[in-house]
């Protein structure tokens, strides 16, 4: 999961860091399991911002089954005051007993943004249909054009019980100022029938900027979602660190969150701004395993330091590392505001071969269309592999 939100305010507020605090949190009733329509355990929640200001928040969550322990955590989109950021992960370890969900744990930092100003339609056009999934708009009611647009929500029984969070599934590539989009949910087919509304409606966008640096005479792709300014990268292999600097124009502290590839760490990162050592949000992606450290940077010009890479990694020279295979499905179908060559396809997906017939292409607007699984066209791609067709 990937949305962000990134223009600033105009207000100065302080910059402090939290462990779990009842300023937020995530409700009892807001946070269960079950297992999904693959078998798979699956963990769903809301995080509630109850603090006078905008929070970046990383939630932790640990599941019991049988003897062992499984813990997943994920760095979530900019929650604004008084409104929840529903989240989900998934415990592909765990597909039978009865696990039992321990307490989620929740750290933040305040820090600031401004609402992306794409709103939900809330009139006729808001439907949810007879076996489960939701039709609607979206509009950019403000004066900035978006990219990779997607909308959250969370869906709920007669009995205003939680039973899932859910995710559009087609990225909107682009919407500019006064532009009006559809998009398209669906649940999870084994509690689709039980699915009587939807709510917290949340938008999301990705801008993320690509950067790379020499390592082991390879190219190190990272990437970082910010508007603060990152130039003169440099990987130290003396202590395994990135040097970068880094300029924040507007008079406020704002966050930057950084991507790097898995594997490329253990996980041991260490943040220095100006020589002094400052407590980041660290978490692995549930999805793609790369690498996600956040932090505030101050108003003016700083020096960073991000050490605790691994001396045994090598670089892969891959710019699209944080790919899974439904976003290289997406782009290379020209459903994003990319596109991607079929060897590249090929190569995220780990079949070998330069060539993929375009009528495959139908089936991603299946996907992304009527909810096909990501790993059925996967599984369609390989059988073309073994029959000769892609080559």
């Amino acid at each position: 999961m990937k949305p962000f939100f990134i223009i600033p305010v105009i207000v100065l507020f302080t910059v402090f860091f939290h462990f779990a605090s009842a300023e937020v949190l995530v409700h009892n009733n807001e946070f269960a399991g079950y297992f999904d329509s693959d078998g798979i355990y699956t963990v769903f929640g809301s995080v509630r911002n109850m603090e006078n200001q905008p929070v970046l928040a990383k939630v932790q969550v640990t599941v019991n089954s049988g003897d062992k322990t499984f813990s997943e955590s994920n760095i979530l989109p900019i929650i604004f005051p008084a409104k929840d950021m529903p989240f989900k992960f998934k415990f592909p370890q765990i597909v039978a007993g009865n696990p039992i969900l321990q307490s989620p744990q929740i750290s933040y930092i305040l820090t600031n943004s401004e609402p992306l100003n794409l709103e939900v339609n809330y009139d006729t056009t808001l439907q949810r249909h007879p076996d489960g999934h939701l039709t609607g708009f979206i509009t950019n009611t403000g004066n900035y054009t978006r990219y990779n647009v997607s909308i959250y929500a969370l869906v709920h029984n007669k009995n205003n019980e939680f039973l899932d969070e859910v995710q559009s599934i087609q990225t909107i590539p682009k919407m500019n100022p006064g532009d009006k989009a559809e998009f398209i949910m669906y649940p999870d087919p084994i509690i689709a029938k039980q699915v009587t509304y939807y709510s917290c409606f949340i938008p999301g966008t990705d801008n993320s900027i690509e950067l790379w640096t020499q390592w082991k005479d390879k190219r190190f792709y990272f990437s970082v979602l910010s508007i603060v300014y990152f130039t003169n990268q440099k990987f130290n292999e003396d202590d395994n660190s990135i040097s970068i600097d880094a300029s924040n124009p507007w008079q406020i502290p704002y966050y930057a969150n950084f991507m790097f590839p898995a594997g490329s760490s253990n996980g041991d990162f260490k943040v220095f701004i100006d020589n002094k050592q400052i407590n980041p949000l660290i978490s692995i992606d549930n999805d793609t395993n790369n690498w996600h450290v956040a932090f505030n940077v101050d108003y003016g010009q700083h020096k960073v330091l991000i050490s605790g890479f691994n001396s045994n990694y090598v670089p892969i020279s891959d710019e699209y590392f944080y790919f899974d295979s439904k976003m290289a499905l997406t782009a290379w179908a020209g459903y994003s505001t990319f596109t991607i060559s079929d060897s590249k396809l090929l190569d995220v997906l780990g079949i070998k071969g330069e060539y993929v017939p375009a009528w495959v292409k139908n089936t991603v607007n299946f996907m992304i269309y009527n909810n096909l699984s990501p790993d059925d066209i996967v599984n369609e791609i390989k059988y073309l592999k073994q029959i000769g067709i892609v080559r």
